[in-house]
């Protein structure tokens, strides 16, 4: 069962899905990307001072610096957002441990979704590992900035991800069994539309695929930590294997 009922009637119901929407609007794309050119200012005026916004987004440590920043920043809002009467902050944003089998379910699942699209792009033609990923893990590695650009990728991204989009986003339009699958299909394609600055369009298709996976793991689990957990395996794989084609087959 979906932990978007409520069991106390004590409790304030979500955020609306108007306000939803604004706090995420304030979250993600007002304060955050502030906070992270502000970042940039300090650690790395260089990248500022390039001008190129093409240029910006090669370089795998600025964006680094930048996005764990505005990662922060993201958590940070939507947590105080969350702290609704009757709720923690935890509660809200589905924070819970899923149960064994709905762990290890959703694992078997999201592997052979990697491996499947994976297989398709080869079949396809096209590049298993985007130009982007490319890009920017040989720059963060020039810069020796390896340690900072994973941890960006495999952790502080996740989390921040799942906990705006899976974890308030979710609590807010997720209201009922009815509204489980348009509310899914629409986080989904949000999710999506944020790196369609980094993809081609086969590229966000991914995301918006993985954002329906962790959209209907999310809604059976009840558990916005279970979500992270695969947003972090999934990203996990896709940066070894733009380790391997940088390292050994470039």
């Amino acid at each position: 069962m979906s932990d978007s009922e409520l069991t106390s009637t004590e409790r304030r119901p979500p955020w609306g899905y108007i306000m939803t929407f604004v706090w995420v609007v304030l979250a993600v794309l007002l304060l955050s990307p502030v906070i992270g050119i502000a970042t940039l200012f300090v650690f790395r005026p260089d990248a500022i001072s390039a001008g190129s916004v093409d240029l910006l987004m090669k370089d795998g440590a600025a964006i680094a610096i930048s996005n764990i920043a505005a990662n922060f920043v993201q958590v940070a809002i939507v947590a105080l957002a969350a702290r609704r009467p009757g709720w923690s902050a935890a509660e809200y944003l589905g924070l819970v441990w899923p149960s064994g089998r709905d762990a290890v379910t959703a694992f078997l699942i999201l592997m052979p979704f990697l491996l499947g699209y994976d297989a398709l792009t080869y079949l396809l033609g096209r590049d298993i590992v985007p130009p982007f990923q490319v890009d920017t893990y040989r720059s963060a590695r020039d810069a020796g900035m390896l340690p900072l650009f994973w941890f960006a990728l495999v952790i502080a991204a996740p989390v921040a991800e799942e906990i705006v989009f899976r974890g308030f986003l979710f609590r807010g339009w997720v209201r009922s069994e009815r509204a489980a699958l348009p509310g899914i299909v629409l986080i989904s394609l949000l999710f999506a539309a944020m790196h369609m600055q980094q993809y081609d369009w086969f590229g966000v298709l991914q995301v918006f695929c993985i954002g329906l996976l962790l959209g209907f793991t999310r809604w059976r689990s009840g558990s916005t930590l279970l979500t992270i957990l695969m947003h972090m395996l999934a990203n996990l794989w896709a940066t070894i294997e733009t380790m391997i084609k940088v390292e050994w087959l470039s």
